[in-house]
């Protein structure tokens, strides 16, 4: 990518240098940097666990050998050129603080992160850096990293403060790489309350301002918990080249008329929203529901919104809806499985044994 594909908001449309329109669409490599039991090989609560047993039992050395070798297996080259080949424009790559810095905010290495970025690129493919977990976490939920009462980022100033570095670091080093789409502030912030309000608006443009002093060209992507009304007018806070970003878990539906009768009203919310800024759905699935998954995806290019499904790849006999791929490589158990049994496990986990969904070839059909 040259300097003329660095992208930039404008109004409600994301553009580059030379002016062209460009819409980013595509997936998330969710389960690659961060464990989830429900959709990952591993039997743990969260991230935080896997850490601290295979710390416990083995040290940090080895800990971090066997954590590499599921992140070496689980996505390689093959899967950049999966999503390619299916014609995505961007990858929206969740992490976690510790994947790039120590508990005091500095830096530790970037090298996963840039080998990432720069093979996405190579495909001509933009990278939204997503902060799935903050210090202290953003919501208290296993998909931050780590499970606690939800309330120890918004109310810790020790790690408001370290969460304002290491955002800083990351902007700081990712200047002017016009491979990076945005920047992905928190995901889904809701704390204890199930929604975003002032608390989270007040952190974010302290985060925003931090990250313009550093990188003032870069998008920056805000989330609502859950709908337009959970997000305040940017000129509230002065904040520009910004996308307003949405997800849709249609919680409850028992049939894809209900699936599809849940997307109508996002998408009539977003319609009659008035915040003039690019609109972008993070995270979405339409369960197991192929109709659905047609009438959701025409719907979001029909509004012209920017998107990314959740996600890649999940555990699964084929026909488990989350992922473009199903993959049901062994479980590892952290705390009674042998360093060898671990690892033998974990190189299991790449995508030449999975197999590809429906959902993946119905997707397809949406890109750009």
């Amino acid at each position: 990518m040259s300097d003329l594909d660095f992208l930039q908001a404008s109004g409600t449309k994301i553009i580059n240098r030379a002016g062209d329109k460009v819409m980013l669409r595509g997936t998330n490599a969710g389960g690659w940097l961060v464990h989830e039991q429900w959709m990952c090989p591993t039997d743990t609560p969260d991230h935080k666990t896997i850490r601290d047993a295979l710390e416990l039992r083995f040290g940090a050395e080895t800990r971090d050998e066997l954590i590499d070798v599921y992140r070496d297996a689980y996505w390689t080259e093959q899967d950049f050129d999966a999503c390619a080949a299916m014609g995505m424009t961007a990858l929206r790559l969740p992490f976690i603080y510790w994947d790039i810095a120590d508990e005091n905010a500095d830096i530790t290495g970037f090298g996963r992160l840039d080998w990432f970025v720069e093979q996405a690129a190579k495909r001509g493919m933009y990278t939204i850096l997503d902060l799935h977990g903050a210090y202290g976490s953003q919501s208290g939920k296993h998909h931050s990293g780590q499970l606690n009462d939800g309330r120890q980022l918004f109310f810790d100033e020790g790690n408001r403060a370290k969460t304002i570095k290491l955002w800083e670091n990351i902007a700081r080093h990712y200047k002017n790489n016009p491979a990076i789409a945005m920047y992905n502030l928190l995901n889904e912030p809701e704390r204890d309350v199930g929604h975003t309000d002032r608390v989270q608006w007040d952190f974010y443009d302290e985060l925003y301002h931090a990250v313009r002093a550093v990188d003032p060209e870069r998008i920056i992507t805000l989330e609502a918990c859950w709908w337009p009304h959970s997000l305040p007018h940017p000129d509230e806070y002065g904040w520009e080249n910004v996308v307003y970003q949405y997800h849709h878990y249609p919680w409850g539906s028992e049939n894809a008329d209900e699936v599809n009768a849940h997307t109508k009203i996002e998408c009539q919310l977003i319609e009659k929203s008035e915040h003039g800024v690019p609109v972008f759905i993070g995270e979405f699935a339409c369960f197991n529901y192929p109709e659905a998954w047609e009438y959701g995806l025409g719907e979001y290019n029909r509004l012209g919104c920017h998107w990314t499904t959740w996600c890649y790849k999940v555990t699964g006999d084929g026909s488990n809806s989350w992922g473009l791929f199903n993959h049901s490589p062994p479980r590892v158990d952290v705390h009674k499985d042998s360093a060898e049994e671990i690892r033998r496990k974990w190189a299991l986990v790449g995508t030449e044994h999975a197999q590809e969904t429906v959902y993946k070839r119905i997707i397809a059909g949406f890109m750009p």
